[in-house]
């Protein structure tokens, strides 16, 4: 059994990708959906991983958090979000990407047990969208003043912002939390 466990759920798949190059780099860590995990009382160290939707964490690491509150406040905790708005901005006098999706993430969990935190890439690709997210797309799209339709997303180029070398060094630093 290992010490340490890495909890991610994904939507479209960078999650899960960015989760197994944790787990080749991290050979000591045990790797989670949050509906597998039982119990973490075992883990010393629990690293978090999720895809950012409409300014908060998938639902799943949400119930994560809330289901072991009090115990994660007895451990030392890794965040990593995976979103394609990497870099820091503001739109519509809000604080939006980078940082700020760490902000969302951390907001339920006992900020001083964390030892590390990272903003990762992800992957756009607008071809495999499921209806909601479509719609997001195309509101935020008129929200800027540029119309376009649901079938205007098939044309869309597909935005890889995938970095295995970054995931690489997030890993080296966690080896030394």
């Amino acid at each position: 059994m290992n010490d340490n466990l890495l909890v991610y759920d994904t939507k479209y798949g960078s999650t899960e990708i960015i989760a197994g190059w944790i787990s080749e780099e991290m050979k000591d860590i045990d790797v989670k959906k949050p509906e597998e995990v039982e119990s973490i009382g075992q883990y010393s160290l629990i690293v978090i991983g999720s895809p950012n939707y409409d300014d908060n964490p998938m639902k799943s690491i949400s119930e994560f958090i809330e289901r072991f509150d009090q115990e994660l406040k007895q451990k030392k905790i890794a965040i990593f979000v995976v979103c394609n708005d990497v870099e820091e901005s503001e739109y519509r006098g809000k604080q939006i990407g980078g940082k700020f999706n760490l902000d969302i993430l951390k907001k339920d969990l006992p900020t001083e047990n964390i030892v590390l935190e990272e903003v990762l890439g992800g992957v756009f690709n607008p071809k495999i969208l499921n209806e909601e997210d479509q719609n997001r797309i195309v509101n935020f799209f008129s929200e800027i003043g540029k119309s376009i339709k649901k079938e205007d997303l098939l044309f869309m180029p597909t935005v890889n912002k995938l970095d295995r070398l970054q995931c690489k060094n997030f890993v080296e630093r966690l080896k030394k939390v």
